[in-house]
C-alpha cells in the first residue's frame, strides 16, 4: 500500500495522513528489539511496506493549507470562547506543549486567551529571530494583540511552514489550540454523518461533532471510537484502493 514517494529532501508529514505509516515502524521497531536471530523459532520482522505522504518540504500541502486556515480561525474561535465563557472550565484532555496553571483560575477563559496569545507571540519571535528580524511593534489590548499577531503569522505562514526548525511544532500547535479551542467555545458546532463506512462494523453509521477529537459509530453493537485523524487516514486509503480500482 504505497501513499506516495518521500524525497531526499523532505521526510514523511507529520500530519495525521501518516498515523497508519507511524504505528506500522513502531510495532516494527519493536519487533525488530525482540527479534533474536540466534533463536530458529523465530522469523526476522518484515518492514511495512507502506510509503508515507511526504512533506513539502515538512507538512504536506493539505496539512499546512489546514493549519494556515485554523490559524486564521484562532482569532474568531477565541471571540467566541469569551463571548460564551461561563467562569468554569473543564481539564483538557491532551496537555499543551505551553503549559497550564497549577491552581484552579475564576476565569479559565481568560486564562486560555492570555496563553492563546503568549504562544501565537512567542512563534512570531521565534520566526523573527530566526530570520534576522526586528522585534514585533508594540501593541495594544490582549484582542488586538491577538488579531495582529494572527494575521502577521497568517501572512509569513509560507514561509513558517517551510522552516525546518519552526515547521512541526508551530503546525503541531496551531492544530491542538483550534481543537481544544473551538470544542469549549462549542464553535460552529454540529453532529455530522461522515459518508465512510465504520472500520468496525462496516455500516455507514459513524458520527462526528464538529470540534470534539473523536469520530463515534452510532451503532450500539459496535461504538467504535477513533481519533479524527485516524478518521481522515481511512479516507486515504479508501480513497487510494478507489484510484488504483
Amino acid at each position: 500500500m504505497h501513499h506516495g514517494q518521500v524525497t531526499a529532501s523532505a521526510g514523511p508529514c507529520p500530519g495525521g495522513c501518516n498515523r497508519q505509516y507511524r504505528e506500522a515502524r513502531e510495532a516494527f521497531d519493536q519487533a525488530l528489539a525482540l527479534y533474536d536471530p540466534l533463536d530458529s523459532d523465530q522469523s526476522r520482522p518484515i518492514p511495512p511496506d507502506i510509503t508515507p505522504w511526504p512533506g513539502d518540504p515538512v507538512w504536506c500541502g493539505r496539512d499546512s493549507a489546514r493549519i494556515v486556515r485554523e490559524l486564521a480561525e484562532l482569532d474568531e474561535v477565541a471571540s467566541l470562547l469569551a463571548a460564551s465563557a461561563d467562569g468554569f472550565g473543564g481539564a483538557s484532555g491532551e496537555q499543551r506543549v505551553s503549559g497550564s496553571p497549577v491552581h484552579p483560575s475564576p476565569s479559565p477563559a481568560g486564562d486560555d486567551l492570555d496563553e492563546l496569545v503568549s504562544m501565537l507571540c512567542g512563534w512570531e519571535d521565534a520566526y523573527r529571530d530566526a530570520m534576522g528580524w526586528p522585534a514585533p511593534p508594540r501593541r495594544g489590548a490582549l484582542a488586538s494583540r491577538l488579531t495582529a499577531c494572527v494575521s502577521w503569522l497568517g501572512v509569513h505562514s509560507a514561509g513558517i511552514l517551510a522552516h525546518r526548525d519552526i515547521a512541526e511544532p508551530f503546525g503541531a500547535e496551531v492544530l491542538l489550540w483550534h481543537r481544544e479551542l473551538a470544542a469549549k467555545a462549542k464553535a460552529g458546532a454540529r453532529r455530522l454523518r461522515k459518508p465512510l463506512r465504520c472500520p468496525g462494523c462496516s455500516l455507514l453509521t459513524l458520527i462526528w461533532d464538529e470540534g470534539e477529537a473523536d469520530v463515534h459509530c452510532a451503532n450500539p453493537g459496535c461504538s467504535r471510537v477513533m481519533s479524527y485523524s485516524d478518521y481522515e487516514a481511512h479516507v486515504e486509503m479508501a480513497a487510494g484502493k478507489r484510484a488504483v480500482a
